[in-house]
């Protein structure tokens, strides 16, 4: 618990950083820029997670995973119905999976950051006040963590009496290939002034899980994933 709260602490330290110094930055390229106060938006995208993040048949599974979401975004607008919108979005990955037969009793819990940065382009509706839009694009994604093992198990017999390897606390770093998801979203942008407010469903479909188990033997056979499909609500408020 005290590593979740340190690493979740760290990254929030790394998110705060970077807009401290990224803000003022921006803003005074918008000020002393008209032309690129038309071109560009900054802003915070966030918001939560509608769907199941995992799946399998390994024992009692459970989803840990906090479902917020949340990062900076930079708007780039390319006509007047035509943009590009890139985030930088965080989330909290974490499950556990316990497995109980006659040589094994043992509890599995992961600890992930996942890091994605969509790129999509929208097309956002003239000729209404609160403008409509739909949006395609591409979204790679970073996941790095650690596994969390406690567990017993049967190492042998020794004079008819069944003997245990016991596991506490075994940790150790994991580090996820990059997986690459598509994309599709549809909202409104509401806008007040300089400011945009823009509600939206976004739906993202995973090439690959980046988490990917399965297991078969003469034990049977065992399957943990990530979800391949993910549902989300978010709200972007940008600076125009």
């Amino acid at each position: 618990m005290k590593r979740d709260v340190e690493q979740i602490t760290y990254n929030w330290l790394l998110m705060r950083l970077f807009l401290h110094i990224s803000v003022p930055f921006l803003l005074l390229l918008v000020s002393a820029n008209p032309a690129a106060a038309q071109l560009f938006g900054f802003g915070i995208e966030g918001g939560a997670r509608l769907s199941t993040d995992t799946h399998g048949t390994i024992g009692s599974i459970n989803s840990e995973s906090k479902r917020y979401i949340v990062g900076p975004r930079v708007d780039v607008h390319l006509s007047h119905s035509f943009s590009v919108e890139v985030d930088a979005l965080y989330r909290n990955v974490a499950f556990s999976a316990f497995e109980n037969s006659p040589v094994v009793n043992e509890l599995i819990r992961e600890r992930a950051n996942s890091w994605e940065f969509p790129a999509i382009v929208k097309y956002r509706y003239p000729g209404f006040r609160a403008h409509p839009f739909l949006g395609a694009g591409y979204d790679p994604r970073v996941v790095h963590g650690a596994d969390i093992t406690n567990g017993a198990f049967a190492s042998g017999v020794v004079s008819g009496i069944t003997t245990y390897t016991y596991l506490l606390n075994q940790q150790s770093p994991t580090n996820y290939k990059v997986t690459n998801g598509a994309v599709v979203s549809g909202g409104m942008d509401f806008v007040a002034g300089p400011v945009h407010i823009s509600p939206e469903l976004r739906f993202v479909h995973w090439v690959t899980p980046f988490l990917n188990v399965n297991q078969s033997g003469s034990a049977g056979s065992s399957r943990f994933n990530s979800s391949r499909n993910e549902l989300f609500i978010l709200f972007g408020i940008t600076w125009h």
